[in-house]
């Protein structure tokens, strides 16, 4: 951090030297001159008064040179300090004013850019500092307590840098099939731990079979995401679909394992039977396809996912439809 106190602090203590070290070499400047003009008057046989006085005028002028240099660096140096401290105490000031901003700051809260932030170092930093803050307490805020994973805030700027980088992507939204009926069943307690497995899922097939910069994100209750390449789907949702169907049923009772079945009431209040849980993946892409907001494509996403749930067992679906600005 380039303070400016730091500068004016160096700027008076080179002032006070500078004034100093002036000070000195005209001393011994005219301290020499003085002592060349006594050599030469001690090897002379005769001097003469008027010599003399001269000499003595010369040491004087010296003595009034070095007073007036030494008290000019002392005075320069002096006001440099003044104006230091001065400042110091108006960047604590500013401090302190920051660190109370910092202990109450509010999430919605909006920083207004200040005269003295466009030109001072320090007052940008903690601007920098203070932004950086409030963002991670907002991702942190709205990550999920149950998996750890990033939230809706997250996912949406993952989407947004991609579509200002230009990267092509692939988006996953993967949702469970009959959770309600199991949650109903066995209770939040089971059914709390089946998400947190799947969500363990996501993130170990996205270390095996995506890309170091892919993401998984946890939008809310029994809905994930995951961002990978469109060169990866095709592996990353099979190798989620198998993990899932191998693990799901042995969170089930054994006598509902071995029937392949759950009796439950649904939404309508209709007594059916429920079957295994299943794993539902909508897959949207803009590779032959533009969108203008990751609200569009959570909106093709949803689409897609309500088709693919109503297939029996686990199924992913990639969009390969072409929108018209493509078409054209």
């Amino acid at each position: 951090m380039r303070l400016k106190l730091i500068r004016q602090i160096l700027t008076s203590f080179l002032i006070v030297c500078a004034g100093f070290a002036a000070a000195w070499v005209a001393a011994l400047y005219f301290l020499k001159i003085a002592s060349g003009q006594l050599s030469r008057l001690q090897a002379a046989s005769g001097v003469e008064a008027g010599e003399l006085g001269r000499l003595q005028q010369l040491l004087q002028d010296g003595e009034v040179v070095v007073l007036l240099l030494g008290l000019a660096g002392f005075m320069g140096g002096l006001v440099g300090m003044v104006i230091a401290a001065s400042q110091a105490a108006r960047m604590l000031g500013r401090l302190k004013q920051a660190t109370q901003q910092l202990a109450n700051v509010v999430l919605d809260q909006e920083f207004p850019d200040s005269d003295a932030a466009k030109g001072d170092d320090l007052e940008r930093d903690i601007r920098e500092m203070m932004l950086k803050i409030q963002m991670s307490q907002q991702l942190c805020l709205d990550a999920s307590p149950l998996t750890r994973l990033p939230g809706n805030i997250a996912i949406e700027q993952v989407l947004k840098a991609k579509m200002v980088q230009g990267e092509k992507f692939a988006l996953c939204y993967i949702d469970l099939d009959d959770f309600k009926a199991y949650n109903d069943r066995y209770g939040y307690a089971r059914g709390s731990e089946l998400i947190k497995i799947t969500g363990e899922i996501l993130y170990r097939t996205k270390d095996e079979c995506g890309d170091p910069g892919d993401f998984v994100g946890h939008i809310g209750g029994d809905d994930f995401v995951l961002v990978t390449s469109p060169e990866n789907v095709e592996p990353v949702c099979k190798a989620i679909i198998a993990a899932f169907d191998s693990a799901v049923p042995e969170h089930y009772d054994p006598d509902d394992r071995e029937r392949g079945y759950i009796e439950g009431t649904d939404r309508y209040g209709v007594t059916r039977r429920f079957p295994l849980m299943s794993i539902s993946i909508a897959v949207v892409t803009d590779v032959r396809r533009n969108f203008s907001s990751p609200l569009e494509i959570a909106q093709v996403a949803t689409e897609i996912k309500d088709y693919v749930k109503s297939l029996p067992g686990s199924n992913y679906l990639v969009d390969r439809r072409v929108n018209q600005r493509i078409e054209s």
